[in-house]
């Protein structure tokens, strides 16, 4: 890794949406229905940040019909120290598990 590209992944992570999302990732795949329940934030917003994940190669997407699930890209080669850092943040306040509770969590097919 050089200088800019350091850079740039540390740019990528240190917004604190992305970081909230990033969290979100380290535990599930989710599409942006589900980010817009835990972050409380429009659908437009939540792509803006996932499309600079993606340009830092830090997220990987698979499409299922018209619906974007997301998850770490396990093959970056910075993901162990991700997940360290990831590890190093306490528990969003909502959680995945706060969804399947209120039946908010959804199955994207």
């Amino acid at each position: 890794m050089d200088y800019l590209q350091m850079e740039s992944y540390l740019k990528a992570i240190s917004d604190h949406n992305r970081m909230l999302i990033l969290k979100y990732l380290s535990k599930d795949s989710l599409c942006i229905c589900e980010f817009t329940e835990l972050l409380d934030m429009t659908q437009p917003a939540i792509s803006q940040h996932m499309r600079k994940l993606k340009q830092a190669e830090l997220v990987t997407e698979e499409k299922r019909g018209r619906w974007t699930i997301w998850a770490l890209n396990v093959r970056h080669p910075q993901y162990p120290i991700l997940i360290h850092l990831l590890s190093l943040l306490p528990e969003p306040e909502r959680t995945i598990e706060t969804l399947v509770a209120e039946g908010k969590k959804v199955v994207c097919n």
